[in-house]
């Protein structure tokens, strides 16, 4: 069954692969339910504002992103379907690893990056102005880049640049897929990095390491944060 601890987001999409909602591992939980006095363990309750809804039984997929990367997609069906609850049952034990299985650790970042120009067709555009963007996640094969506009095609070669602690990198990728928002606006494309020597491969483990460090420092003081609360509560 799903490993529940090794999630850190989930996808809804429709049977035809549409996008439906994403929301991270504070929005949803697995409650233990029982139908005719027996536990059921496979229904998955996501809780957030404004959830879509659904007629009951509606088949969807429901693809877990793992901490190692992988992305684990199961068959399932929604059996409540409220404006600030949605309950899914899982219908398959194992799920099946997507076809684009990643091959290194993903972190989500929220790191600024300027794209200088692009590559299509052999032809080489450069930029009069360099184009800002976000790199939504990344690990040493490869990023997540925020939509833009006007927005790049599958295959075209980007030339980016961020920053390693004070370094400036200079990267190319190439745009693997297009991926949309359910209301079919682009989201952003996932790249493969497409000049990853020795020199690279350090100084993407480097940032990957700094984003992870910043993250569980940030998960610390709000878990802190949090505890206190909590006790300020008890002694009221």
């Amino acid at each position: 069954m799903i490993d529940r601890s090794g999630i850190v987001k989930i996808r809804i999409t429709g049977l035809d692969g549409k996008l439906l909602l994403e929301t991270d591992n504070e929005h949803f939980s697995f409650p233990k339910v029982f139908v005719h006095n027996m536990p059921v363990n496979n229904i998955i309750m996501i809780k957030h504002k404004d959830l879509p809804e659904f007629d009951a039984d509606t088949g969807v997929y429901v693809i877990a992103y793992m901490k190692n990367g992988d992305r684990i997609r199961y068959m399932g069906r929604v059996k409540m379907s409220l404006e600030k609850q949605l309950n899914i049952q899982i219908r398959d034990e194992y799920g099946t690893v997507m076809e684009e299985r990643r091959k290194y650790f993903k972190v989500q970042s929220s790191l600024r990056c300027v794209i200088s120009g692009y590559e299509r067709d052999d032809t080489v555009y450069e930029f009069d102005t360099p184009m800002l963007s976000v790199i939504k996640n990344v690990s040493i094969g490869g990023v997540f880049i925020e939509g833009t506009d006007p927005p790049f095609r599958k295959d075209d070669i980007l030339l980016l640049n961020f920053k390693v602690e004070s370094e400036v990198v200079g990267a190319v990728v190439k745009v693997l897929r297009l991926q949309l928002f359910n209301d079919g606006t682009l989201e952003g494309y996932g790249c493969e990095f497409a000049n990853v020597d020795k020199k690279m491969e350090g100084l993407l483990a480097k940032l990957v390491y700094n984003i992870q460090l910043q993250q569980r420092q940030e998960k610390m003081e709000k878990d802190l944060r949090k505890e206190e609360g909590q006790k300020r509560i008890k002694g009221n």
